[in-house]
């Protein structure tokens, strides 16, 4: 077979490097996220605090595995590739990257059902259930990617299949690793991956389609007008941060699943679905911080002195010099 055209943005050694490059500037982000988030969350905020907490964790786990421990190096159309990180073992590392996926997922859904419940739910039918739906919700977590672990196929047979698949041989690691195969059919995993992306995206959308209605036509008893604002702005803020870490996922998954379906191959691109998913990490903490005004105000406040005109005006005590008769 021939090989491909020779890229440095399809190689191995760039995406290797890339992903240490997002390592090391990720772990700064995150290190200050988890400040933000401990010693910088407000009393209004505080029943998200470690909601918040929780979502972040899930995305640092998914952020360490893809971008540092696994660097999957993928050879799609056929669903076979190398992990590039320091252990050698792409099979658990794949297992990880897709349940941590699901674990965020999870995660911003049990964040959206705390504001229904604590705003407007507490005297539902829904409180009765709701501790029921989220243990399930993160117990199925491991357990959505576990199936197809037993379908992952004999490896000699797969990579013959797997090879025959490529209509050419891009460039390959060149430290003796083995080619491993996860599936040489794309039913299986099409339909794990339909299932793990359904449940929580109809968790996510139905309690913010419930907070966005009773915002906008309802008023929590008992809570006052500022009250309804500041919780407000910060379900806004809650739907700005979340869409896009839901957005870093669904996009670059599902482009995944077209490029087998349609037997495309470009290993550039193929990487650069990868790197959006390495760089999620980054890009969810940032959006965080900037999306919470507390986070967003104690983030620039070391240049607060640059942009605020300290000028002061002198107010001298005026003496009158007339006299009185």
């Amino acid at each position: 077979m021939i090989s491909c055209e020779s890229h440095y943005l399809a190689s191995p050694g760039f995406l290797k490097l890339a992903f240490h490059i997002i390592t090391a500037v990720a772990t700064p982000i995150h290190a200050f996220g988890f400040y933000c988030i401990v010693c910088k969350t407000p009393v209004h905020m505080k029943s998200v605090k470690w909601l918040l907490f929780n979502l972040h964790c899930w995305c640092i786990f998914l952020d360490i595995t893809i971008s540092f421990l696994g660097i999957p190096y993928i050879l799609l159309p056929a669903m076979a590739g190398y992990g590039l990180g320091p252990v050698e073992s792409p099979g658990l590392f794949f297992y990880l990257g897709v349940t941590f996926i699901t674990g965020v997922t999870t995660a911003v859904f049990v964040t959206f059902e705390n504001r229904f419940h604590i705003l407007f739910g507490q005297n539902s039918k829904w409180r009765h259930f709701r501790k029921y739906a989220i243990v399930f919700s993160y117990i199925i977590v491991p357990l959505y990617y576990l199936p197809i672990q037993f379908l992952i196929p004999e490896q000699v047979t797969g990579r013959e299949l797997s090879w025959a698949m490529l209509s050419c041989i891009p460039e390959l690691p060149d430290d003796g690793r083995e080619l491993f195969v996860f599936a040489t059919e794309l039913i299986g995993p099409a339909i794990t991956m339909i299932v793990s992306e359904s449940v929580p995206s109809i968790q996510c959308g139905t309690f913010l389609t419930l907070n966005i209605y009773n915002l906008i036509f309802a008023r929590p008893s008992g809570i006052s007008k500022k009250t309804v604002q500041m919780q407000h702005r910060l379900v806004v803020a809650l739907i700005i941060q979340t869409s896009f870490t839901l957005f870093l996922f669904v996009v670059p998954v599902n482009v995944l699943i077209a490029f087998v379906y349609f037997d495309y191959q470009n290993q550039f691109h193929s990487n650069l679905i990868f790197f959006a998913l390495a760089i999620h990490g980054i890009a969810s903490t940032l959006i965080m911080v900037f999306a919470h005004k507390p986070y967003r105000d104690f983030a620039f406040s070391p240049f607060e002195r640059f942009f605020i005109d300290h000028t002061t005006v002198d107010v001298l005590p005026v003496f009158s010099t007339s006299r009185t008769h």
